[in-house]
């Protein structure tokens, strides 16, 4: 080993042992995580159980701003369904300010997949005051900030999925993964009818639960680390085969096909995927949620810090447009408009 490499490891060693408590999940680029002889002592298990012990933790102390129905179905199952969420009138004004936006758009392809999300920051709710009083509501935020353990708001997106509007390999959210090891919360406002055709959100009740099923499933995954297959289950999202699922002995999986005005909201540790389909799309207001899940308390009720949480997207996305630039390419969410 070259003495520059041997520096580097010693000055990053606390870093990555610091990272261990952190939302860090890549058997592929983190060096502690990915390493096999750990991983078969069991610290990918330890990670993820004491991950979902102190986000139980925080969820319980939010909980009682949620309805008891709610909170129990969730627990069980990892997602709330709410059928006309809004008003008929509030829909309508919402409908139209999402079709006509034309404020800063980016846009992201997975395998012959396009998304396309309009970040919808504080700054920019003046334009879309429909849109601004959802995201803003006082009954979106409770269950927002109960299924996501945390008082911080989420990210809000004007999103269009656009299945099969680009050439390339198949869509990788249409295979049965887990976005990460530790519970996380994603929330669809769809405005458009989902329907099989243009590709509904898929997800296995009760795979949010920690069975010792789920946990002998995660402890061969994490041996396999950075040697499995699939180069997004290298990089720590789980994904799952049709005989693993059946194996874990879960309900059969939910493809939320909804009408317009629906809310759903999953724990995206959950198994899921995006529904194969048709050339099509698919508008919604998109909401995620992921904080760190080894901090004990789930936070502070901050309207600065959710401002600032925008202004720190923005930048983190402007950074990498200019790397992007530099290397003659483009960024991972590249501008079109």
């Amino acid at each position: 080993m070259a003495a520059t490499d041997v520096l580097k490891k010693t000055l990053m060693t606390p870093v990555w042992l610091l990272q261990l408590f952190s939302t860090a999940k890549s058997f592929e680029a983190h060096p502690i995580i990915g390493n096999r002889v750990l991983n078969k002592m069991g610290l990918h298990v330890v990670r993820v159980v004491l991950a979902h012990s102190i986000m139980g933790f925080r969820m319980w102390l939010l909980s009682w701003r949620v309805a008891p129905e709610d909170r129990a179905f969730f627990r069980k199952n990892g997602y709330l369904l709410k059928i006309n969420f809004l008003s008929d009138e509030a829909f309508k004004q919402l409908e139209q300010e999402a079709r006509s936006y034309t404020g800063e758009t980016r846009e992201g392809r997975q395998g012959d997949t396009l998304t396309q999300r309009a970040v919808i920051s504080p700054e920019k709710r003046t334009a879309v005051p429909a849109i601004a009083k959802l995201v803003e509501s006082p009954e979106l935020a409770k269950l927002a900030h109960f299924t996501a353990g945390h008082f911080r708001a989420p990210f809000y997106y004007i999103e269009n999925v656009k299945n099969h509007h680009t050439e390339g390999e198949k869509d990788p959210q249409k295979v049965f993964h887990t976005d990460t090891f530790h519970p996380t919360m994603k929330c669809w406002f769809f405005i458009d009818q989902v329907t099989m055709e243009n590709g509904p959100f898929t997800f296995i009740p009760q795979s949010n639960r920690l069975t010792l099923k789920r946990l002998k499933a995660e402890y061969r995954k994490s041996v396999e680390g950075k040697d499995q297959s699939n180069r997004y289950a290298k990089r720590g999202s789980m994904r799952y085969s049709e005989a693993e699922i059946k194996e874990l002995g879960l309900p059969e999986p939910i493809a939320f096909e909804v009408p317009p005005n629906t809310l759903v909201i999953a724990n995206t540790f959950g198994i899921h995927k995006r529904t194969e389909s048709g050339k099509s799309t698919r508008l919604a207001i998109y909401g995620d949620s992921r904080t760190n899940p080894f901090i004990p308390i789930p936070g502070v009720p901050s309207e600065l810090i959710d401002r600032w949480q925008y202004k720190a997207l923005d930048w983190v996305r402007q950074r990498a447009d200019a790397k992007a630039v530099q290397k003659g390419g483009r960024s991972p969410w590249y501008l079109i408009k």
